[in-house]
């Protein structure tokens, strides 16, 4: 079976376009269109990055981006079933008891025992000598003074209102999108340039752009604007906290 890497490649060359082409028409970085083109997916930040550049890159050289999809699990499914499988940790043996354990062991009980009685009677004979007179304990009652009232309680401030996390994202260019809005994922796509879009979140959002730099960020109204650069992987969290506090 051909892997994923193998088919873009193809693909590539026979349009007649080197890597740095690629790079620079979907603003994919040519060190990780090198390494899918070789299967070498562990320089790659993460699988979800890993599988937004496959379609972007997929979809660019005009080839069906889900058979693309379907291809690349299948290299996966075969890579996991040739992977060794891990051998049990064996258990070391229990040193064998040396001679005389038995009595050693009945030696350190009856020392331990003897320190124990010896340091209940210490404590009773001390705890009787320590123990004050009748007298005083009149004498301290008198010259102990009441204990000042407590200060009142700060009343609590009165929280602000809360509001919802917000954002709204302008693209200069093509760049795969992944929107996750209180843990759950609600958009992920590849925007085209000029497009605008909205998302909101309760609590916190989570923004992953694969080129960074072709997306413009207003935050709750504020301008927020690129938060990396072009080609490079970005993932930026908003949460309901830093507009409160």
């Amino acid at each position: 079976m051909q892997t994923v890497g193998e088919i873009l490649r193809a693909e590539r060359v026979k349009k007649g376009l080197t890597i740095k082409d690629i790079e620079n028409a979907i603003s994919i970085r040519a060190l990780y269109i090198e390494a899918i083109e070789e299967g070498n997916y562990g320089i790659i930040p993460g699988e979800v990055y890993l599988k937004g550049f496959i379609r972007n890159y997929a979809t660019f050289l005009g080839l069906d981006s889900q058979q693309i999809m379907e291809v690349y699990r299948q290299n996966k499914e075969l890579a996991d079933a040739k992977a060794p499988a891990a051998q049990p940790e064996e258990t070391a043996a229990a040193p064998p008891a040396a001679a005389g354990g038995g009595l050693t062991k009945w030696l350190a009980i009856a020392i331990v025992a003897a320190g124990v009685v010896a340091g209940i009677a210490w404590w009773s004979a001390g705890s009787k000598n320590a123990e004050p007179s009748q007298k005083q304990r009149e004498q301290a009652a008198q010259q102990q003074l009441p204990a000042p009232p407590a200060a009142p309680l700060q009343a609590a401030q009165t929280a602000k209102p809360a509001s919802k996390v917000v954002i709204t994202a302008t693209y200069n260019g093509q760049c795969w999108t992944q929107i996750i809005a209180d843990g759950k994922e609600i958009y992920e796509g590849i925007p085209k340039k000029g497009e605008s879009f909205t998302w909101e979140a309760a609590n916190r959002l989570t923004a992953k752009f694969g080129n960074a730099g072709a997306v413009d960020l207003v935050y709750n109204g504020s301008v927020v604007g690129k938060i990396g650069e072009n080609g490079e992987v970005v993932a930026k969290t908003f949460t309901l906290s830093d507009i409160t506090q």
